[in-house]
């Protein structure tokens, strides 16, 4: 259950960047949650970009399990913090209840708004749980909507074909954000929990220049990648944290990392303010997404 106390409660004030962050070293994680959301809808079309507000606000329901939408809405009537998440102004009231039920289902009916949601979820879930202290999560909330966002059927009157298999790609790489832990996850799994054939998977990444094997390696690399950048897992150690994403052997991993961005695991940490990205012609998790 959820109360006033939760990480970051300020009474009174305006909602600000400054509110959140007092010191280097005591970054309130739903900075970071929100950068990640900020990433997902960086490159979308507008009318979905507009859905970022009500994306945000409904990972806080699931994060600090507010048992409904109306005791959420209330924290964003005082809460700055959680204002602040939400990008809401000082003078700007939240949504009424009704309003809120409504915009939440329509866009995750949308095929664009659905892509979205389904990513912020995931995303936001994986962090979520590196911090069991600082969160309250609604697995089983977090668990619905992810059964019915890989488990949603195509549109048969959709206009384009195009538009159908990017949506496929994105499903498929929410089943490995979701098993990203699993090391023994393969192209038969996400198959299975997508109802296709292992062929039509291959087919789907195909088109995309891309393979499961290879989706499935790129993705933990570049979570792996953003832990190792993040100062609050500074204590960690490199193995663990390869671990936590899959991987069975740090040699290997070690080796992976090196081959795509160029430095090693344990430079990374010592160069956190450089600009590091994948090597030219490696497609990330930012690519899969992107792709058309």
């Amino acid at each position: 259950m959820y109360d006033s106390r939760a990480p970051g409660f300020i009474k009174h004030g305006s909602a600000n960047r400054a509110d959140v962050l007092p010191g280097a070293d005591d970054v309130h994680p739903l900075v970071h949650i929100r950068s990640l959301v900020e990433d997902i809808c960086k490159d979308a079309t507008l009318p979905a970009i507009r859905c970022a507000p009500l994306i945000r606000a409904a990972l806080l329901q699931a994060l600090y399990s507010f048992p409904s939408h109306e005791q959420l809405l209330e924290q964003l009537r005082y809460n700055t913090l959680y204002r602040w998440f939400v990008g809401l102004r000082s003078d700007e009231l939240p949504w009424r209840e009704s309003e809120y039920a409504s915009a939440l289902d329509t866009m995750r009916s949308d095929d664009r708004g659905s892509v979205l949601f389904s990513r912020a979820v995931i995303e936001a879930h994986a962090y979520a749980a590196l911090m069991p202290s600082r969160f309250r999560v609604d697995t089983s909330l977090i668990e619905r909507w992810s059964r019915a966002e890989a488990a949603g059927t195509d549109n048969a009157e959709r206009p384009r074909a195009e538009a159908t298999r990017t949506s496929r790609l994105e499903r498929a790489r929410t089943v490995i954000l979701r098993r990203i832990a699993d090391p023994v996850l393969d192209a038969d799994a996400i198959a299975a929990e997508l109802f296709m054939s292992r062929r039509a998977l291959y087919l789907l990444f195909e088109r995309h220049g891309l393979t499961p094997t290879r989706a499935i390696r790129e993705i933990r690399l570049d979570c792996c990648m953003r832990l190792l950048r993040d100062a609050r897992h500074s204590h960690r150690k490199i193995t663990d944290i390869a671990m936590d994403h899959g991987f069975q052997h740090f040699a290997s991993f070690s080796r992976q990392f090196k081959l795509r961005y160029g430095i090693s695991p344990s430079a990374v940490r010592g160069a956190r303010q450089l600009v590091i990205g994948p090597r030219r012609g490696v497609p990330g998790e930012r690519d899969l997404a992107a792709a058309h």
